[in-house]
């Protein structure tokens, strides 16, 4: 009987913590950063490659329609008093060691896209701030500890995208807006 309850109350209590918002408190640098809004979902990871390469994943969400351009250098990575840019954008193919490299693409509306980014990053493998510009906004990533960011990500996956009312899925999911739009700054 005594071993009844505590499972019991084990599982009520693994309910509960499971059914908890992410209560996070954002750190000042990570590998992973991210933004979310009702129009858009943009994450992004850095990992180490065998070699100690650096190599940010982004994957793109839209929720809108539209078409934007977008170039590497409209990736901005910050470290305190440093700045760099992503150079090319790397797809992947199927072909190992073949990918598709580009300078450009255009991001279409109501759709995802996940890509390599290929740059000199060697002093980013944690920055303080991950910026990106698409058409007239400019989004800034929120960092987030990675073990935050994968239960995010596995949250992500679950969203039905064919759904009539996907924002039932964010509510059920408990799904935050996280970082900040704002406009472009004007140059």
């Amino acid at each position: 009987m005594k071993k009844l309850f505590l499972s019991s109350l084990l599982f009520i209590f693994c309910s509960w913590v499971s059914g908890q918002a992410l209560q996070r408190e954002s750190p000042e640098s990570s590998p992973c950063h991210v933004f979310i809004d009702d129009q858009n979902i943009w994450t992004l990871e850095i990992l180490e490659e065998r070699g100690g390469e650096i190599v940010p994943i982004v994957n793109i969400i839209t929720f809108s329609p539209g078409e934007w351009d977008f170039r590497p250098r409209e990736i901005h990575f910050y470290n305190e008093d440093q700045e760099t840019r992503a150079e090319k954008f790397s797809m992947d193919t199927g072909v190992p060691g073949e990918p598709y490299l580009m300078e450009y693409l255009r991001v279409l509306g109501n759709s995802f896209l996940g890509l390599d980014l290929l740059g000199e990053f060697d002093d980013f493998a944690e920055p303080t701030q991950v910026v990106i510009d698409l058409g007239e906004d400019r989004f800034q990533l929120e960092p987030l500890e990675c073990m935050d960011f994968e239960a995010l990500a596995e949250k992500i996956d679950q969203i039905n995208f064919n759904s009539p009312n996907l924002w039932e899925d964010f509510e059920v999911l408990r799904i935050e807006f996280m970082g900040q739009k704002m406009p472009l700054p004007v140059e």
